[in-house]
C-alpha cells in the first residue's frame, strides 16, 4: 500500500493520540486546530506535523480525513470540509453521539461532503494506556472493505489491533447508546446504590442499544462485542470521567447547566438521550433507563426514585 496522505481534525486527547501515532510511522500529517493558542501548542510538540490554519487547507491533499471532535461539532467541522472533500478520500471519525433527529455521525458527513467511504472507530479505546505505548484494540466498522483494510495498513507497527466489520450503523449506536449507560451508572455510583445495581444498569443500557441498533438496521451480534459489550467496560478515559462527573453531580441535586459547566469537554450522552427518547417514541421502542436518565438530566424526576424504579424492571435479555 502507498503511504496516505492523512487529515486530522482536532486538537483534544484523541487528535494528539493520532498525532502521536502516526508521526512515529513518519506519515504524512496535516492537522487543523480551532484555537489559535492549542495551535501553537501543538505545533512545538509535533513539529513535523502541518498546521493549516483551515480544514479546506488540512484536507486538500490527504486520502484520509480524521474528525477527531465530538459529535455535537461533526456538522460544523464536516460542512467546511464540504467544498474541497473527494469521492475517493475516506473518512474516519470516533464520535459518540448523534446529531439532531438521531442522525449518526456516518450521515451527517455523508450530508456534507461527498465522501461515501466512512470509517467509525468504536470498542474500548484506551486513549491513555495508548499514549503510554500499550496495546489498544479498536473496531473499525465500514460497508466498505477497502476503507477498512486502508485503516488497518496505516495503523501496521502501532499498538492499535483494529478489528473490522460492516456493522457500520451499530458501531455507531453502540458508541452513543453506551455513554447514557455511564450516566446512570454514575447516577447509581454517587447514590451508593452498589455494584449489583450498577451491573443491571449497565446491562439495560446495552440491551437497549440493541432494540435501537436493530431498528436502525444494525446487526445485534455487533453488540455483543466489542463494539458493544467493549464499550461498557470500566474505563478511566476523558469522556468517561466526564459523564460520570456530569453523573455524580446530578446526584447531589445541581442542575444539569451547572454540572455541564464543571467538567471540560464535551458530554454526548445527554443529547442522545434526549435524541433517543424522541427516536423511541416516533419508533414505538421501549427504553426506560434512557427515558428515565433523560428526565433526570432535566430535573422531571428524583434520581433515586427512578433508578430504583428501573431496578424493579425484568432484563429481556
Amino acid at each position: 500500500m502507498s503511504q496516505k496522505e492523512i487529515a486530522v481534525l482536532g486538537g483534544g486527547r484523541f487528535a494528539q493520540a493520532i498525532l502521536r501515532l502516526l508521526s512515529a510511522r513518519g506519515l504524512p500529517l496535516s492537522t487543523w486546530v480551532r484555537r489559535d493558542a492549542a495551535r501553537r501548542e501543538l505545533r512545538r510538540t509535533f513539529p513535523k506535523v502541518s498546521f493549516p490554519e483551515t480544514v479546506a487547507d488540512a484536507c486538500a491533499s490527504a486520502d484520509i480525513v480524521i474528525f477527531a471532535v465530538p459529535a455535537g461539532a461533526l456538522r460544523e467541522v464536516a460542512s467546511q470540509l464540504g467544498d474541497v472533500a473527494r469521492g475517493d478520500q475516506i473518512a474516519v471519525h470516533a464520535c459518540r453521539g448523534v446529531d439532531e433527529g438521531f442522525v449518526l455521525p456516518h450521515e451527517v458527513v455523508k450530508s456534507e461532503t461527498c465522501i461515501k467511504q466512512i470509517v467509525a472507530l468504536g470498542g474500548p479505546l484506551h486513549i491513555r494506556e495508548l499514549a503510554e505505548g500499550r496495546p489498544i484494540v479498536a473496531v473499525a466498522a465500514s460497508p466498505f472493505d477497502d476503507a477498512v483494510e486502508v485503516i488497518r495498513q496505516t495503523t501496521q507497527g502501532t499498538p492499535v489491533r483494529v478489528h473490522g466489520t460492516r456493522d457500520l450503523i451499530g458501531v455507531e449506536v453502540a458508541g452513543a447508546i453506551a455513554n447514557v449507560a455511564i450516566l446512570a451508572a454514575g447516577l447509581s455510583d454517587a447514590l451508593e446504590l452498589g455494584d449489583t445495581a450498577r451491573g443491571i444498569l449497565l446491562t439495560r443500557g446495552l440491551i437497549e442499544a440493541i432494540r435501537v441498533g436493530v431498528a436502525l438496521g444494525a446487526d445485534d451480534a455487533t453488540f455483543r462485542g466489542l463494539a458493544g459489550v467493549g464499550e461498557l467496560i470500566p474505563r478511566r478515559v476523558g469522556s468517561t470521567e466526564r459523564h460520570q462527573a456530569v453523573a455524580a453531580a446530578l446526584a447531589r441535586g445541581e442542575e444539569l447547566e451547572a454540572a455541564l459547566a464543571q467538567v471540560d469537554g464535551s458530554v454526548e450522552g445527554v443529547d442522545t438521550a434526549a435524541e433517543a427518547v424522541l427516536l423511541a417514541e416516533r419508533l414505538d421502542l421501549d427504553l426506560p433507563l434512557i427515558q428515565a436518565v433523560d428526565m433526570i438530566l432535566h430535573g422531571e424526576s428524583d434520581p433515586r426514585a427512578t433508578l430504583e424504579e428501573v431496578l424493579q424492571l425484568d432484563l429481556d435479555l
